[in-house]
């Protein structure tokens, strides 16, 4: 019977203490990138402004979705890595695609352009 749990580890890419700290750090740089869709997607919920949700998708797409693609294709699929790679990489280009999308296509609200009524004087009439 195989145990759940492995007694020995082979790590990839060097010690042990070095997997897990990279391991560590891809975690850190996932919960992150969260908290800060978080925040941004607070920022939509006051102003209505729909660019913002683009902005949190594309932050979520272009760190959080590769690592998650990665570790999950790795872990609980027997894909290549080349597949992984296609994968992360796509996740990648779609979460700049939003960004780019919520800085140039996203509609901006209207803002009320003050009128000033010394502007108003100043003007030259023809």
């Amino acid at each position: 019977m195989r145990s759940l749990f492995q007694t020995t580890t082979d790590a990839t890419g060097g010690s042990p203490l070095l997997v897990v700290l990279a391991l560590l750090g891809l975690l850190l740089t996932a919960c992150l990138s969260l908290a800060v869709a978080y925040v941004v997607v607070r920022g939509y919920r006051r102003n209505r402004n729909r660019g913002r949700l683009y902005l949190a998708a594309g932050l979520v797409l272009l760190t959080t979705g590769p690592i998650l693609l990665q570790f999950v294709l790795a872990t609980f699929t027997d894909v290549s890595s080349v597949v992984r790679a296609a994968a992360a990489n796509a996740s990648k280009l779609l979460g700049l695609g939003a960004v780019l999308y919520a800085i140039y296509g996203a509609e901006r609200p209207r803002e009320a352009t003050p009128t000033n009524d010394a502007d108003e004087s100043n003007r030259v009439r023809r």
